[in-house]
């Protein structure tokens, strides 16, 4: 059987897609005719290249302006992966950043989290994580101390997720909480925001199978990158109930 080639406007959509990786949001590409010029194809070919791109969410296209670069929105749904998992899935590159790691004594509000004794430290760690060397989000967890020496001796500069896997700490279950903030100074210069920009916070307390807490995370993403996703249904009507 002979093999299906692959479609020009396929290949001519991944070649523009690795063009808009090495620029910068708000890029302009060139002229329809232009590209199909360079690729030697019709110009409907390169619209439903640019097509793909916008579905993906890597362009924009304003008409009587033309295509500029985007970035594609990352949904979190309601499935509990690790954001390692979530940025590979997408076909980005993950990396982090530690910026800061110690032992410290949490807030009361934590300590009821966590389940432990008031005065008991925890071990902070605070990254900044990325997705093909942009900015998404900075995060602040604390964990147990029960966990802390296998993150210690773990590379806390990729997934802990991993790390407390390999542990027998798994995290099964998370409690989450989402809503909007203004991120402060610090966080705006991090994740490369304007001053005063918005922010997507979400607080996990996350879990293992038995129950126990093993990570309270406080992750402040990047307004214009990150979105939440659920499916909400209502409930069943049991068999026989009056209408």
């Amino acid at each position: 059987m002979r093999a299906m080639s692959t479609p020009k406007y396929v290949t001519i959509a991944r070649e523009l897609r690795r063009r808009c990786q090495q620029l910068a949001a708000g890029s302009r590409l060139p002229p329809e005719r232009t590209l199909a010029h360079e690729f030697g194809v019709s110009v409907m070919t390169v619209r439903q290249a640019l097509g793909q791109l916008v579905d993906d969410g890597w362009v924009n296209r304003t008409a009587g302006r033309g295509t500029f670069v985007t970035r594609p929105t990352v949904s979190m749904g309601p499935t509990l992966t690790s954001f390692t998992v979530d940025m590979r899935r997408r076909g980005l590159e993950p990396s982090s950043t530690v910026l800061r790691v110690e032992r410290v004594v949490p807030d009361l509000e934590t300590v009821a989290a966590l389940g432990i004794r008031p005065g008991e430290s925890t071990l902070l760690v605070e990254r900044l994580r990325c997705a093909d060397g942009e900015p998404i989000c900075h995060e602040v967890s604390l964990f147990p101390e029960r966990v802390a020496e296998q993150l210690l001796a773990g590379r806390l500069d990729q997934s802990v997720h991993e790390i407390l896997v390999a542990s027998g700490a798994e995290p099964r279950s998370s409690e989450r909480s989402v809503r909007a903030v203004v991120a402060g100074g610090r966080e705006c210069e991090l994740l490369e925001l304007p001053p005063g920009s918005p922010a997507l916070e979400i607080i996990d307390l996350f879990s293992d199978v038995t129950g126990r807490p093993v990570q309270h995370a406080r992750t402040r993403y990047r307004f214009d990158r990150y979105e939440v996703r659920s499916l909400i249904e209502t409930n069943p009507r049991p068999a026989g109930a009056a209408i």
